[in-house]
């Protein structure tokens, strides 16, 4: 039986989902500067008065609203089809997805985002979103290089900065020529740099 407690939740829930999408709409069409709370609740079809019962600042509505998105990413790229034959395949397909999200989700306004932080000093916050993204990097290589180690490819785990060049070299690579990462330049990254960095630390 739903309660009225239930039931106030999910409009609670609906509500901000919907303050979160009309944020991320602007963001995306206007950029940080068109971001206020009378806008918001417009857009949102709320009141100024219900976004700030959530939010002190249009900082705060932003950094959540991003967070959110890529909190969806991370769970987009856990139900991805890994059954790719060979480590390198893997590296290459989430590679792939990695660019993608690049381009199209919220990882293209987190350098946006991330400049806001540190003019508005806001470096705590800015360390746990790049914590938060680091993580989510981490969790999906354990997951290929696990099922590397059962295919027998490689014999145990690199260490941590290893992990994470796949992902560091995209974002370079992203930043140098404008959100331009081909094909081909992902293998190059793939086969002369993160494959080679992996099975030197597998070796006996």
């Amino acid at each position: 039986m739903m309660t009225e407690s239930n039931k106030s939740r999910r409009r609670g829930d609906k509500l901000q989902n919907d303050i979160y999408a009309a944020t991320y709409r602007l963001l995306e069409t206007e950029g940080y500067g068109a971001i206020n709370f009378t806008r918001i609740a417009r857009e949102a079809n709320t009141s100024r008065s219900v976004v700030y019962r959530y939010w002190d600042t249009p900082f705060d509505l932003v950094f959540a609203a991003v967070r959110q998105r890529m909190q969806q990413s991370e769970g987009r790229f856990e139900n991805l089809d890994f059954d790719r034959g060979s480590l390198r395949d893997h590296l290459v397909y989430v590679g792939q997805h990695f660019i993608l999200e690049s381009n199209n989700g919220p990882f293209r306004l987190f350098k946006m985002l991330f400049s806001e932080m540190i003019n508005q000093q806001e470096r705590e916050r800015a360390s746990q979103m790049l914590a938060e993204a680091t993580d989510s990097n981490i969790k999906i290589m354990d997951y290929v290089l696990q099922r590397a180690i059962q295919r027998g490819e490689i014999t145990k785990f690199p260490p941590k900065a290893t992990k994470l060049i796949l992902f560091e070299q995209i974002r370079y690579t992203f930043m140098l020529e404008n959100g331009l990462v081909s094909h081909q330049k992902l293998e190059e990254i793939v086969d002369h740099v993160v494959l080679p960095a992996i099975l030197h630390f597998s070796k006996p």
